[in-house]
């Protein structure tokens, strides 16, 4: 019989992406991770106010651990591009639902979230992509593909069920946006962008072990597995 978990994990998303890509590479520790879903409980809102992806990752974190009394995982992403001052940045997720200079969604954006959400969370945020690629590919016509770079940041940050903080870690993949969609895997703003590291294809023309390789949430997870694997072997009777 395999031996119990020695420590289960909540990694905060409903981005089914995400949890497949974290069950991947823990694959072999004594970790259990498992999604709000599977706790049965919706995930409580946090407010991502936050000026960094680190900030709003370990905010998550702390109110999440706390909620589920487990170790919590949270992620805070996004692309950041070059001739775009950096923008989406942190507010990649629902950038289409911003005006440009990153106010509340007029009313019409507004409408159109709200739609997207009453298709339910995969269908939901399947549309939100759609709207947040249009969008970038429209703040991005006619920039030449010299000025097209960019890149994905993930910050992981991991906390203790009583809300402190065990740490944090980033990754980073280089990158330049294309001028079209490419490819069905991924998520986000993976047909749009084309990795340094395998030129000539997008993140969402890439199979699993690829994308895991090269992105920017497979190095952070790769920096936490020393993490979780001393976490794991503090918890092991």
């Amino acid at each position: 019989m395999a031996a119990p978990p020695a420590l289960t994990l909540l990694f905060g998303t409903t981005n089914g992406g995400k949890l497949r890509e974290l069950r991947r590479l823990v694959a072999g520790l004594p970790v259990a991770v498992v999604s709000p879903e599977e706790l049965g409980r919706p995930l409580p809102e946090v407010v991502e106010d936050g000026a960094t992806f680190q900030a709003n990752a370990e905010k998550k974190a702390s109110a999440w651990a706390r909620w589920a009394g487990l170790h919590a995982l949270a992620d805070d992403s996004g692309l950041s591009v070059d001739a775009l001052g950096g923008a989406p940045g942190v507010h990649s997720a629902r950038w289409a639902d911003l005006e440009p200079e990153g106010e509340p969604a007029s009313p019409a954006c507004a409408l159109a979230g709200e739609a997207g959400a009453e298709l339910g969370p995969v269908a939901g945020r399947a549309a939100r992509d759609e709207r947040n690629n249009d969008k970038l590919l429209r703040s991005l016509a006619g920039v030449p593909e010299a000025r097209r770079g960019g890149e994905y940041v993930a910050v992981l940050s991991l906390a203790r069920p009583d809300g402190t903080l065990v740490e944090s870690v980033a990754g980073r993949c280089r990158g330049r946006v294309g001028c079209g969609r490419r490819g069905t895997g991924g998520f986000g703003y993976d047909p749009l962008f084309l990795p340094d590291a395998i030129p000539g294809r997008t993140m969402a023309e890439l199979g699993p072990e690829e994308k895991d390789a090269v992105s920017h949430r497979g190095e952070a997870f790769r920096r936490l597995l020393p993490v979780l694997a001393r976490l794991a072997g503090e918890r092991r009777p």
